[in-house]
């Protein structure tokens, strides 16, 4: 997609700011939907640190293309109804905390989005790029998107193009350095995050949020959801965190952009710190953007 077919969809939209310590916006490399992919090669970015400023600009791709998704055709047009006019507000209404009480010392943070519907089997992490392109005011077809980060129907997306795709459209360019501004890719190997890795994990999570940030993860299926008997990578969105009196991650909320998920509640959205931290270990190509 040409720089050319970028517009802007908001004037003088209110950019959220990074300060120099470290992000984190996870997305899966090999990322499928919910079916098992075959894991892709990652290189991963040394570790690096974001400066305070962000790109002026506002960039927005072309409108969706109309094709036919695999889920529901009605169920994706109502999921997607913002983002299908690029000057639509992209925000849905405050979502607060399951247990937030300025009694008990519970805090929350979180940042609503519009929740975007994957439109094939494989495009989870087009479909979560998309959904954090809106946080900042962006507008992209998960086709073009999918275009620019490379998404194979037999590799997925890999972490390396999502922290690109990202870098340059929130920033204006891909980091020249580890102090630039921009994401940089985390991947790992199944089974082997240790404390060390979920700490620091928490520790750039907590970091994008309180700065106004969204960010993703990558996660197996059926350690997230134990009724669907699943295992295989799937990109999701976090967009909030529930912190107990003594500023400690308790919960973390998600925006899932697979179609076999129903959020009857907002309940639904969120997962205990120790599970989701599972759900990323078990990951067949665990891994995260900050």
């Amino acid at each position: 997609m040409a720089e050319s077919e970028i517009i802007q969809t908001k004037e003088n939209r209110n950019m959220k700011r990074k300060w120099m310590t470290v992000v984190w916006l996870v997305c899966l490399a090999g990322c499928g939907s919910m079916q098992p992919m075959q894991p892709g090669e990652h290189n991963e970015p040394a570790d690096g640190e974001k400066s305070d400023t962000r790109a002026d600009e506002g960039f927005v791709t072309a409108p969706l293309a109309e094709e036919d998704p695999v889920q529901d055709t009605d169920t994706y047009a109502e999921a997607n109804a913002a983002l299908s006019d690029p000057a639509a507000e992209t925000e849905s209404p405050e979502a607060e905390g399951p247990n937030a009480n300025e009694d008990t010392g519970i805090r929350t943070i979180v940042h609503p989005v519009t929740r975007s519907i994957q439109e094939t089997g494989w495009y989870c992490g087009p479909a979560v790029m998309q959904m954090l392109l809106g946080h900042y005011g962006l507008y992209a077809a998960q086709t073009d998107l999918a275009a620019l980060l490379n998404t194979s129907r037999v590799t997925g997306t890999e972490y390396a193009d999502m922290a690109r795709v990202a870098s340059v459209h929130v920033f204006g360019q891909e980091p020249a350095d580890d102090r630039a501004s921009g994401f940089r890719a985390w991947t790992g190997t199944t089974g082997q995050m240790t404390v060390q890795d979920h700490a620091q994990f928490l520790d750039r999570m907590r970091q994008d949020l309180e700065g106004g940030d969204v960010l993703s993860a990558a996660v197996d299926v059926h350690a997230l959801y134990p009724d669907l008997a699943i295992h295989g990578s799937h990109v999701v969105l976090v967009n909030g965190i529930e912190l107990d009196e003594g500023g400690g991650i308790r919960q973390i909320r998600i925006e899932d952009p697979s179609y076999l998920v129903d959020y009857a509640s907002e309940e639904d959205h969120w997962f205990a710190t120790d599970r989701f931290l599972e759900a990323m270990n078990r990951c067949p190509e665990p891994g995260y953007i900050w």
